[in-house]
């Protein structure tokens, strides 16, 4: 795979889109970050300042990321289902009200990872370092993620590893207690320790009596382990 991104770098370094990323039509929104309090960890801290809203040109809705710095260059992890317009291979980045432009260089539908490649960095905002968590947490670690959910800005959440499910698609899947959104899609779990351990995908739905309509369960978010991502093929 890594073969493959330089091969694409080339290309999109060389394109006009790799220096629009300032021309791009602010939106209504602006991520604003506020104080935080004594009491948020250093790994809070450094997972608040990597998260990243994640949309696709002239579309309303949004995901969220992570920004992850891997052999000195600057990406964007979230899940795929964020970055999936058959359209496009470009995405929007925001921070602090600043817009990057963002190449699609990895997606897996199966386990819902993607990989977008910044070439122009943001400015003093370098990332989280690329330490993947190697095995599935266990039950009750506590993981924390910071993300966009609904219309909100920023939001950082704490959480616990509450079980697992196995989907015959994806294989072996985090459930954690936590809360979230739509919006919150994308967002780069950590471990306390500042390990990545996983891309936030999707909230919990239950069909109470077997009726159509879903009820969301919002303190339930579903993980894929990072370990699924294949960086390097």
């Amino acid at each position: 795979m890594y073969q493959a991104f330089l091969f694409f770098l080339l290309i999109i370094m060389g394109s006009p889109l790799a220096s629009e990323s300032e021309n791009i039509k602010p939106q209504d929104f602006v991520t604003v970050s506020k104080n935080v309090s004594a009491s948020m960890s250093n790994t809070e801290r450094k997972v608040r300042e990597a998260a990243v809203r994640v949309r696709t040109p002239d579309s309303p809705g949004h995901g969220s990321g992570s920004l992850v710095n891997y052999k000195g260059l600057q990406f964007v992890f979230t899940a795929e289902h964020v970055v999936n317009d058959l359209h496009t291979a470009i995405y929007i980045v925001e921070k602090y009200g600043v817009q990057k432009l963002g190449a699609l260089v990895y997606a897996d539908e199966e386990h819902d990872i993607a990989v977008l490649y910044l070439p122009e960095k943001f400015n003093n905002i370098e990332g989280i370092k690329f330490e993947p968590y190697n095995r599935v947490l266990g039950i009750g670690e506590e993981v924390t993620f910071s993300g966009f959910p609904s219309n909100h800005q920023i939001m950082t959440v704490r959480g616990r590893v509450a079980g697992y499910e196995h989907i015959k698609s994806g294989g072996t899947q985090i459930i954690i207690h936590t809360y979230g959104w739509f919006g919150s899609s994308g967002s780069a779990v950590y471990t306390a320790k500042g390990k990545l351990a996983g891309i936030l995908w999707g909230l919990d739905l239950e069909y109470p009596g077997g009726i159509e309509t879903p009820q969301i369960i919002e303190d339930m978010m579903w993980v894929i382990p990072i370990k699924n991502l294949k960086i390097e093929e």
